[in-house]
């Protein structure tokens, strides 16, 4: 559009310029362009022919204006689009460096915690050391052959949270 509008504006533009270099004045008017006679034209032709040329021209212009418009809504979309996929990138990263981080501390968690096998009964001096009535923690043993399950669910919380 903005090329099309460029375009009407010069013919418009080119066609005032020969329009007014060649009048001569007077009832009615030829015009000769280029060397050869194109019409003879009345003052009231003429005039008409004045506004559809600038009429020309301010389509062109308006043409210019309305391109260039979409232009810069086009550019403002694309870099809206740029910086949220720039902030899209960065929350992954952070993200991504976030589960590497619980990740790791859980690996760290895994090698520290020892998980006695099934049927394995407690030291006897820890049977003495118990004479208050408080139950024993839970066994988390795993069946034989399994890993054993290790969860980060604190009292209170919910597996679900």
């Amino acid at each position: 559009m903005l090329i099309l509008g460029l375009l009407l504006l010069v013919v418009s533009g080119a066609a005032g310029v020969l329009l007014i270099a060649y009048n001569q004045g007077g009832a009615e008017q030829t015009v000769t362009m280029f060397g050869r006679d194109w019409t003879s034209a009345t003052m009231m032709e003429a005039f008409v022919a004045g506004l559809v040329v600038a009429a020309v021209f301010l389509l062109g212009l308006w043409m210019i204006m309305a391109g260039s418009r979409r232009a810069r809504a086009n550019r403002a979309r694309y870099r809206e689009v740029r910086n949220e996929a720039k902030q899209a990138a960065r929350e992954r990263d952070r993200l991504a460096k976030q589960l590497r981080t619980e990740e790791d501390r859980r690996e760290s968690a895994t090698e520290t915690m020892v998980t006695p096998s099934n049927g394995t009964a407690p030291a006897p001096a820890a049977r003495e050391a118990r004479t208050d009535d408080v139950p024993p923690p839970p066994r988390h043993a795993a069946p034989a052959g399994q890993q054993p399950v290790i969860t980060n669910i604190k009292p209170g919380d919910s597996p679900t949270r």
